[in-house]
């Protein structure tokens, strides 16, 4: 399953009726009520989130308590149009568009760091780190990538797990290069990738070689901000192959 079949609405932004709720189509509540959870979060492509709660009344299921904020601090005006596509229950990236020109916005994308405000205390540094080609075995292994059964019920999304070793603590993580071939443009190796945990989001650069891709830039405040330690596996899934974006989760031992 890609990101375009993930559950999504838009919305068109009025000063009369969108300035301290918004209200969710009811056609989407019908269909994927059962996901819209009592505390969301909604997540800008620069990846900033907010914490949104739910209130349901007489008139329909809304965006209430944080919706303000929301909009304030994305400087959201009358007429745009904004897109939302819930990535996991009660989660939701959201995409804003210029209404004269069906584009979105640029500023949306400059924001430099996933998740910089909530983790400011922890440096971002490019690392200096290039694997060889012999550096723990080929990355291109097509074993390396394979799904865990049973781990979360089979959805379609393409999956990857890393069991994080000395290396990956000092240096840096690997993406399999098969798993990127398999599933993804090479020619997006030239964009960031986000990763997102439990609602929390990260802009995260990538490097590559001929034979491998690794992580350049922001693992060390991934690692910092997760709490990852060696012997823990990290499980990658896939739910935009088109922007790059991986849910992620960890088995912790």
């Amino acid at each position: 399953m890609d990101y375009s079949r993930l559950p999504s609405f838009m919305k068109k932004i009025s000063i009369e009726h969108c300035l301290n709720e918004l209200r969710i189509p009811p056609e989407f509540v019908a269909l994927h009520g059962a996901q819209l959870t009592f505390d969301c979060r909604l997540i800008m492509p620069h990846g900033r989130s907010w914490p949104v709660r739910l209130l349901n009344i007489a008139s329909g299921c809304h965006f209430h308590t944080g919706w303000t904020e929301f909009r304030l601090s994305n400087n959201i005006i009358h007429d745009d149009v904004l897109t939302f596509t819930m990535v996991d229950a009660g989660i939701f990236h959201v995409k804003c568009y210029n209404p004269r020109t069906g584009c979105p916005r640029l500023s949306d994308l400059q924001e430099g760091v996933y998740g910089a405000s909530d983790h400011s205390d922890v440096p971002s540094t490019s690392d200096d780190y290039v694997p060889s080609d012999t550096d723990g075995g080929d990355s291109s292994d097509e074993d390396e990538y394979a799904p865990d059964p049973g781990v979360l019920p089979d959805d379609g999304c393409s999956t990857f797990t890393v069991t994080l070793d000395s290396s990956n603590m000092s240096r840096s993580l690997e993406i399999p290069m098969a798993f990127w071939r398999r599933h993804i443009q090479m020619i997006s190796l030239q964009d960031p990738v986000y990763f997102n945990v439990n609602g929390d989001s990260w802009f995260i650069v990538l490097d590559h070689s001929d034979t491998k891709i690794w992580v350049k830039r922001d693992w060390r405040r991934f690692k910092a901000a997760n709490n990852l330690v060696v012997g823990m596996r990290c499980h990658f899934k896939l739910i935009d192959r088109n922007d790059v974006q991986f849910y992620v989760w960890f088995d912790r031992a």
